[in-house]
């Protein structure tokens, strides 16, 4: 029942029934609104300030592109900067004024629509975010985005603390290329542009391929002298089964507390061996609770699994690390709201 205590009883599971009414529930929501877990509302983001305790968090934020993940956790934990989803897409939208890409200044999921969270409690320190983002010409935008609001007052802070870097992700260190897709050839040179991915081999069909430097997560900590993270968030764009790849190694060290990454029936997801349930089982080893994210409601995918999950389309997953904190009950209790109805 609502109120399960994990730290006391052990991790959540379903029995099928729970497990199926709950799966019920989501696609029932699913059907209503094609992006609910497409286009989720990242409402549980406002229960961390709730539940941790004030300390200088870190972020990274792999496929940072227009920077509005970024944003919103900077928003969250250090709204004094006058970072947020509002104002990013006012200097989106001034940098790229007259080009072709002017109407997806907002993002395809019209992220600059979203709430702007309640102002952050006193005494949270300004966090760490690293930005990475592998097309170049959305890497300077993203540099001119942060200049715009360092330059601004009280948003000096963020010269030091928010790092961007030109850099894609993979399950190892290795030169890594980038396409856009045949409707969008040019992505890969329109900055801000969402279809620019990581292919396997040059396409030869005149699409504009850029070839940027590689890293794995685990490498990028030691490069980065990054500790460990409190947020990792995963945009690969069908490729997000690469990076974790690269991240085990730093999950299954504890080194990270909540796990953001897509689900897709593109790239290297639409391969049988990369599925779903493997990672979400993977995952639970490691001590994590996950989760399809929604607008709003959380759909607990750790131990309640049905098979029609495995249905391969863009989705949203988050996963919470058991640990003393309570964030996992907290989670439980109060966003995955399908299983208490």
């Amino acid at each position: 029942k609502k109120g399960y205590s994990q730290q006391d009883s052990g991790p959540f599971s379903c029995d099928p029934a729970l497990a199926n009414k709950q799966a019920d529930a989501f696609f029932a929501a699913k059907k209503k609104n094609w992006r609910f877990t497409s286009c989720p509302s990242t409402s549980w983001l406002e229960t961390l300030p709730l539940v941790w305790a004030p300390r200088q968090l870190t972020m990274i934020d792999i496929g940072c592109n227009k920077g509005y993940t970024s944003a919103h956790f900077f928003s969250t934990f250090a709204s004094q900067l006058g970072l947020n989803v509002k104002t990013v897409h006012e200097a989106v939208k001034q940098r790229l004024a007259g080009s072709k890409f002017t109407g997806g200044a907002c993002g395809v999921c019209g992220d600059c629509n979203d709430n702007i969270p309640p102002p952050t409690p006193p005494g949270w320190p300004v966090p760490d975010v690293h930005c990475v983002e592998p097309n170049p010409s959305t890497f300077d935008l993203l540099k001119n985005t942060r200049q715009v609001h360092a330059n601004r007052p009280g948003g000096g802070a963020l010269a030091d603390s928010w790092h961007i870097h030109n850099l894609g992700m993979a399950e190892a260190d290795r030169p890594l290329m980038f396409e856009g897709t045949s409707s969008e050839k040019d992505a890969c040179q329109n900055a801000g542009q969402e279809t620019c991915s990581m292919v396997d081999e040059h396409s030869k069909t005149g699409v504009g391929t850029v070839t940027v430097t590689g890293s794995s997560v685990q490498s990028f900590f030691l490069k980065n002298h990054i500790l460990s993270t409190d947020i990792l968030k995963i945009d690969a764009e069908g490729y997000d089964p690469l990076v974790l790849e690269g991240a085990y190694p730093v999950l299954a060290a504890g080194k990270a507390k909540v796990l953001l990454f897509e689900y897709h029936g593109i790239g290297v997801w639409k391969m049988d061996a990369n599925s779903l349930q493997a990672v979400v089982e993977k995952l639970d080893v490691y001590g994590f609770d996950c989760y399809l994210d929604g607008s709003p409601e959380l759909t607990r995918l750790t131990r309640c699994w049905v098979p029609r999950f495995e249905f391969r389309w863009w989705s949203n997953v988050v996963c919470f690390k058991r640990d003393d904190t309570g964030l996992a009950d907290a989670i439980l209790n109060q966003h995955a709201t399908f299983l208490w109805q």
